[in-house]
């Protein structure tokens, strides 16, 4: 007995003697890189600070910055060459748990968090659901949810009062994801839970960069005391109840054979879940996995979505010259007309197109991608990743690259021009990641940004608010899981037509 004690304790000591090896070997290798000596304290404070330490330190020590984040060493690159290599190592595939564990609870287990065969077996089970086709299917969803805030819009232009349009943005995009996602036709009882998701879902972001930032919450037993652990709590119950209600709600309708007919007997749109459901590829999911994979497409979408249709209600204000152009291609492509928008109407929109990249350019999305490194990797830059350390990519810095953005903070949509495309760096441009890990539903955004920002802009001018920011300068952002605009989106709208039209 004595013996397998001590056997034990040998081992014990030698698994803790090479972690505490691979730790040292990690911190010494990544001594070179440059970066502030005190660590992730040099980003602590509110989360609004988040954006303006990082351009602080992007400046002083360069493209490539070594934070020390223990149990870890975080490094940041912005350059397209390396990112390149971020992108496609075999090495650098894999999700660090420390970043994305503590989403889980309300991202659920799906594409944002998962690696290796697991998210390459979910990835190629959801991704035909996706295609072009079954998304232009989804048209008319966006359009009905894009008339609803419109009314609304109509109401405040009557009043003329100034207003943040982040709730009415919220609300669009939590509802159109409802019906696309999920199902238009959900019964009264789910009624209550759609209401709580809807209402978390817009608090989730917030709740989960607020602990990412701070590495210590990463630990449930930790985070367990913190003060945000009641609300991150029914946030995530909030998703659950909502997800799991309606899988079961399809999945019964499937079993009674009349899960695609309406009533009257005629054929209704399907949502993402139906395809999913009816899908050879989708079949391979168990039932728990499928729900994983809805709370983290609804959960990363409607988040994205609305600080992203944020931050393009403020440039349009901002830039009236700019709004005024896609005025007109609207004129020229609808005639003048409130018809509803059609799929085959999208690619005629391309000024919009590009106004809408740009804006993700200046404003990307989502404001860092994270992977852990599996095994040394060198960068074109020079620097080596050393095993056992978390490297990110910052897509605001990148899109800033002077090399392939000359003047990048002037807002200029013709940079997406195809004749002003060709040629850029591949990684130049990253707003949805890249690679083999690059966001699945970057067709469903666009197609509801086209939608929702062509549906406003035809029927509204916007202005800016009298105490907002001036410029594009002006905008003080706060890193999310998605990025947003300090303070919202504060507005005013003046209709173009008489309401009556």
């Amino acid at each position: 007995m004595l013996t397998l004690l001590l056997a034990a304790a040998a081992v014990a000591v030698a698994l803790a003697w090479r972690h505490a090896a691979r730790w040292l070997r990690m911190f010494w290798m990544a001594r070179t890189i440059p970066g502030p000596s005190n660590g992730v304290l040099y980003f602590a404070g509110p989360l609004g600070e988040v954006v303006d330490k990082s351009r602080v330190a992007q400046q002083r020590y360069g493209n490539t910055v070594r934070v020390w984040a223990w149990p870890a060493v975080n490094v940041t690159v912005c350059e397209p060459e390396d990112l390149e290599v971020v992108f496609n190592s075999p090495y650098l595939q894999h999700k660090p748990a420390i970043v994305y564990g503590s989403m889980s609870p309300i991202l659920g287990e799906g594409l944002v968090t998962l690696s290796g065969d697991t998210h390459r077996r979910h990835r190629k089970a959801i991704g035909p659901s996706l295609h072009l086709e079954i998304l232009q299917e989804f048209v008319p969803a966006f359009e009905r949810n894009a008339l609803k805030l419109c009314e609304q819009l109509g109401w405040l232009a009557s009043t003329g009062e100034e207003f943040n349009a982040v709730s009415l943005l919220g609300s669009y995009s939590a509802h159109a994801i409802c019906e696309t996602v999920f199902s238009a036709e959900a019964p009264p009882i789910l009624g209550e839970s759609k209401d709580h998701f809807v209402k978390y879902l817009l608090e989730a972001s917030r709740l989960m960069l607020s602990r990412v930032m701070k590495p210590w919450l990463s630990w449930d037993a930790v985070f367990f005391f913190s003060s945000q652990h009641a609300e991150y709590t029914r946030a995530a119950q909030a998703f659950e109840a909502f997800v799991s209600k309606m899988l079961a709600y399809k999945v019964d309708q499937l079993r009674q054979g009349d899960a695609y007919t309406a009533h009257g007997g005629g054929r209704r749109r399907k949502a993402f879940l139906d395809h999913v459901l009816t899908s050879p590829e989708g079949q391979v999911l168990a039932p728990r996995e499928l729900t994983e994979e809805l709370k983290t497409i609804s959960g990363a979408a409607v988040g994205t979505s609305t600080d992203f249709m944020s931050f393009f209600l403020l440039v349009n204000a901002l830039l009236p010259d700019v709004q005024d152009r896609i005025f007109k291609e609207l004129e020229d492509v609808f005639g003048g007309s409130e018809r509803p928008v059609e799929p085959h109407d999208l690619p005629h929109l391309q000024y919009l197109d590009c106004a809408i990249k740009e804006t993700m350019r200046m404003f990307p999305p989502v404001f860092t991608f994270s992977r852990t490194v599996l095994q040394d990797v060198e960068l074109p830059s020079g620097h080596v990743l050393p095993e056992g350390c978390i490297v990110a990519g910052l897509p605001y810095f990148t899109h800033r690259d002077p090399r392939h953005f000359p003047d990048p903070e002037t807002f200029d949509p013709s940079r997406f021009l195809p004749e002003n495309s060709r040629g850029r760096h591949p990684y130049a441009y990253i707003p949805f990641s890249a690679g083999s890990r690059n966001c699945i539903g970057q067709r469903y955004a666009m197609m509801s940004a086209k939608i929702l920002s062509s549906s406003i802009l035809r029927r509204f001018q916007v202005l800016p608010s009298s105490d907002g920011p001036r410029t594009l300068r002006d905008i003080k952002l706060v890193a999310g899981i998605s990025m947003s605009p300090a303070g919202g989106c504060n507005v005013r709208v003046v209709s173009r037509r008489p309401r009556s039209a």
